[in-house]
Formats: structure tokens, sequence, C-alpha cells
């Protein structure tokens, strides 16, 4: 490992005995995260807890199984001369090779021992205001130009270690009506360095904010932005005054790069006046940091396009994501970064590990013009398949049998060999070329020559996405009435079948159909098109005994109840209400006099039964 002066430092092992041996004389200024150990500060899921905070060392335990959100994240939080210590599954993979192979790249020494060569990291008091680089002097003064109301709306972007949260704590240090100004961010420890420059900042949590009034008199800072849901950013925006907004644009939370494009994009159109500003100098480590390099390289996280192309080769192919050369697999996957403000770091961990996910892309003389994610999925075999369908098990993975054979009651689902479109992505340039439709007919084709029985795709529903997917021979089969709290939309599951060899599978589907499509209607145009609906369906009986059973949900089972207290309950006190949408839990809680929503779920589900 190379002894340069304030450069930090990379250990990957996977002899177990040997890192933990290490980790016991790890420094005071450290964290430790494992799934294993009782005695480290935490599990890997709880990472985002340590944003905003600086260790002279970070320990992450992946042996079983890799990480790499957490450690994209946390090497941020690695301050000058530190190091990153991650102990490797015993298992080797294409990612653990892929980090081991960019770790001899950037580190001139081997890496398999600890050095005693970490240097001292500068010491700062906690309420110490810190020099201003000339790069964020400037962006300092655009930011506090104008103190009179209403203030332009600026909008940081910076990768890790940039300073941004300190260019937006001295930002509000200096501003003059602190009580009418708000910091939010996705966690308090998230905007723990910008509180430290503005100790009089008064800070409440996002989820408080948006119960809160409108009021344009409060002005609003927003830390790490790409940690929340971009609805919710937006709604912020448009409740309050928003001042100043800062996320990471690499290394976790969706990577941030995607959310930038959307919201930026969102907020030129509806905020009256906006200025980007980007950070680029770092100032936690020296420039040309080695362990930045890594992490760069090894998780894709480079937002500049590829511009050199190794082989120019020209068409539509499926492959997996390790057969791809490194500039095919970086224009993938920026393309996916870019298009899907959620993908991250663990998804390239997905696409070089997992055997049944492949990348469909289409190129031109080696530039990528288009990438769907395609994932393999079932047949889910018994005793599992009926745990799934009664509710009592929810594995992991095969999303579209399970969804079908747990939310439509269709066991059948579970038998069958399903290829999903997990997400599909066209550079914006080249968009409304029916690019996408060209590559979704190539990978229809592969998928029968590949032997699958069905094509699918689930995501947040909208009416453009509708569309396209429909004229892509698609057709909605589900659409939740649960709202996500994510895309603040509901989920959708999109069908195509590629195998008609079975006649009761031809039935079932257009059943499946034509009950999507009511659904549509009924969601959006309320209980006016229940009439469209039939007086019996084989649907809806199987998920009214999954309700009565209380197999499902009552939001998987409202569609059902309203089409059956319409037409064989029309006058039930409950018909009115079930029959209304955006009904909930909660509205007949209230209609039984203000019981809780479980309670009204069992007097619900007793009523069904003394009916049925």
């Amino acid at each position: 490992m190379s002894e340069r002066s304030g450069y930090r430092q990379l250990q990957l092992l996977q002899d177990a005995s040997l890192w933990r041996e290490y980790c016991e004389a790890r420094s005071d200024s450290s964290i430790y995260l494992s799934n294993q150990q009782t005695h480290a500060d935490a599990v890997l899921s709880r990472y985002r807890d340590y944003l905003g905070h600086e260790f002279e060392q970070v320990w992450i335990d992946c042996q079983d199984g890799l990480h790499a959100d957490a450690i994209a994240a946390l090497c941020g939080t690695v301050t000058t001369g530190g190091l990153l210590s991650i102990l490797l599954p015993a298992k080797s993979s294409a990612m653990s090779h892929r980090m081991e192979r960019f770790a001899e790249k950037h580190f001139a020494e081997s890496n398999t021992h600890m050095q005693s060569s970490v240097s001292e990291p500068e010491t700062r008091s906690a309420n110490e205001t810190l020099q201003l680089t000339n790069e964020q002097s400037s962006i300092f003064n655009a930011l506090t130009q104008s103190t009179e109301k209403p203030y332009e709306t600026h909008i940081i972007t910076a990768e890790r270690g940039r300073g941004k949260s300190t260019l937006l704590g001295q930002a509000l240090a200096q501003a003059k009506e602190h009580s009418s100004i708000i910091v939010t961010a996705p966690r308090k420890a998230n905007a723990k360095i910008l509180l430290q420059q503005a100790p009089e900042a008064h800070f409440v949590a996002w989820d408080k904010l948006l119960e809160q009034p409108s009021n344009s008199e409060i002005t609003l800072i927003i830390d790490e932005a790409a940690g929340l849901p971009l609805w919710v950013t937006e709604q912020l925006c448009q409740k309050f005054n928003p001042w100043l907004l800062a996320t990471t644009v690499a290394g976790y939370e969706g990577c941030g790069r995607g959310f930038a494009v959307h919201f930026t994009d969102w907020a030129k159109k509806t905020l009256p006046q906006i200025s980007v500003h980007q950070l680029t100098q770092p100032l936690r480590w020296p420039v040309n940091d080695p362990l930045e390099q890594w992490l760069t390289d090894t998780f894709l996280l480079n937002e500049q396009p590829v511009t050199q192309f190794g082989i120019r080769e020209s068409g539509t192919f499926i492959k997996h994501a390790s057969e791809l050369e490194e500039d095919m697999l970086q224009q993938c996957f920026q393309l996916l970064l870019n298009a899907h403000y959620q993908s991250s770091p663990n998804d390239l961990n997905l696409l070089l590990t997992e055997p049944g996910h492949r990348l469909a892309y289409q190129s031109t003389n080696g530039e990528v013009t288009a990438v769907a994610w395609l994932m393999s999925e079932g047949p889910i075999l018994s005793p599992l398949k009926e745990e799934v369908r009664q509710g009592q098990r929810r594995p992991k993975g095969n999303l579209l049998p399970q969804a079908i054979g747990y939310f439509l009651q269709q066991d059948w689902a579970m038998d069958l060999h399903w290829l999903r479109v997990a997400r599909i992505a066209v550079p914006a340039a080249k968009r409304r070329r029916k690019i996408a439709s060209e590559l979704l007919a190539e990978i229809y084709r592969w998928a029968l020559d590949n032997n699958y029985q069905m094509l699918g795709t689930s995501f947040a529903w909208s009416p453009g996405l509708d569309n396209f997917w429909k004229k892509n021979g698609y057709a909605l089969w589900r659409l939740s009435s649960r709202i996500d709290s994510v895309s603040a939309r509901p989920a959708a599951i999109y069908v195509q079948p590629l195998s008609n060899e079975f006649t009761g599978l031809c039935q079932v589907c257009q059943l499946l159909n034509q009950w999507g499509h009511n659904q549509l209607q009924w969601l959006s145009g309320g209980k006016e098109m229940l009439q469209l609906t039939e007086e019996s369906n084989e649907i809806r009986t199987s998920l009214i005994q999954a309700y009565r059973v209380k197999a499902i949900p009552f939001d998987a089972a409202h569609f059902a109840l309203a089409q059956w207290f319409y037409w064989q309950h029309n006058q039930h006190p409950l018909t009115e209400l079930l029959c209304n949408s955006s009904t909930t839990l909660k509205h007949l809680g209230e209609y039984w006099g203000g019981i809780s929503q479980r309670l009204a779920n069992e007097n619900l589900c007793k009523e069904v039964l003394s009916l049925h």
C-alpha cells in the first residue's frame, strides 16, 4: 500500500480472523459495521445514520454479502490519512474481484495486511469556522448576495467530501433572520456539519414539515436532498420558500445524480428563479486521492460520459454484465443511474453477481443508445408456493410471480418462467425515436428463443408509462391502491404472455387484462366505472375468499370488494364507502365510530363473512 502523505488507505481481506484482529486495535475515531458481531457499532443497513460524520477509520464486515451502498456511502466519511477496511465474503464473486482489481490499480503496493503509516488527520473543534476555498467563496457570495425575500433557489451538487454542508452552514450563519429559516435533511445526523457551522439553526424533521401548513415566510434549507423521496422535496419547495438545497451526486441514496437531473428539471419549470452550482475540489482528502479513485472506478460512479469506445459494435445485445467490456458496462450503468434516480451501487453488485440477470442494450459504433435490465424469475416450487399465496412468506426475488400469485391469487403464475424488464432507459437526446420500443421487440424475440413463458414489468404508474407499455403489447394486470412512499405513485404490473400453448392460460390472461383495465377506470373514474365490470368474476371470487381468511390486506382486496358490494349488496350501508376508490381503513374506522384501522379491518372481515 502506498504511504503517500495524507492519502487515505484501503484494506481488503478475506481472512475473517485476521481482519477482526486488526479491527480490535482500531482507533477511537472509527466506526465498525457488522451484521454478525454484536459488539459492532451498527448493522450494515444502518449506514445512513453515519452520513455527515467524519472518521479516521471505517470498518465494514461484508462476510455474509457485499453491501455496495454502505461501502460507497461510508467511504466518504473517511478523513485525510484515514483507512477504509473491508472484510470480503469468503466466496469470491465478480464484484469482489472487481474491488481487488481496482485496488491493485490505484494502490501501488499490496493491501493485504495492515499498514502503520496512517497520518494524523487535522483536528478541529466542533464549532470552529472553516476557511472557505476559492471555489466555495465564489458560490458563497452568490448564495448570500440577496438576503431579501423571496430568495433565489440555489441547488448545490457535489461528490462526497467537497464541503457542501460547510458552505450551507456558513451561508446560514450569515443570514440575518435565523428565526424564519428551517433546516431539514433525511436524518438530523446528516446535517451535523451544517449545524456545527450555524449552531443557532432550527432543524425540523422533513415528515413534520409536511404536516405543517404552507408558509412562504419560512425559508427552507435541505441538506442531502437525494436522501428524501423526490415528491417530498418537491412538496417542501412548494409549501415553503426554498433557498438552499444540497445533495451528493455519487455514492449512496440513489447516487443522487438521477435525483439531481429530475429535481433540477422540475425546479426550472416550477420555481421562480434557480441557480445550479457544483463543487469539485475535495476538502476531506487531497486531490487525486487513491481511495476516491478506487471507489469511482469500482462502482462506476464517474459522471463524465464515456467518449472513447473500445469495441465499436453496432446492434442489439443481451449479455450478463460480467461479460461486457469495461467501457460498455460503464455506459450501460451510467444510463441506468441517470434515468432512474433510485439506482445505487448495490445495483452493479446484483448485475455482476446474480446469474439470472442480464443487460439488453442497443449500440451504434460502440455508443449505447438504449439499455434494459432483465431479471429471470420463477418458477416457485411447493411448499413455498402455497406459503406465498397465503401471505405467510415473501422471500426476496421473483417479484412478478410472487405478486401475481399473492395479490391476484393466481397460483399458476408461480409455475411459469418469467422475464421481468426491471428498468429501461434511453439517453435524453435520443428519446421519442422508438429506440426503447425496438429494444423491447428484441427482448421479446430473445425471451421466446430462451423458453420464457411470460414477459412482465413493474413500476410506479403514470399515464405516460401506461401508454408506452400498452403500445408495446403489455397489458395492465394490477394497480396498487396504496401509494408508494418513494415515488408517491401506485405500483403497477404489466404483462405480455409469450406462450399460448394452454387454452386455459390464454383465457385467464384475457380475464386479467380486463381486470387491470377495469381497475384503472375505477381508480380514475370512481363508482360509476363499476357498472363496466361483470356481475360475477373468478378473480373477484378468489380475492374475496383470500380476504375473508385474512390472507391478503384490505388494499389488495378493495377493488374486488367494491365490485361485490356494487353487484351483490347494492343497498348495504357499506356499499357507498367501499365503492369509493379513495376509501382506506382509516375511513372505515371513522365509519365505525373512530376505531383503529386494525379493528376496522376485523369488522369488515366479519361483515364479508356474514354476507358470503
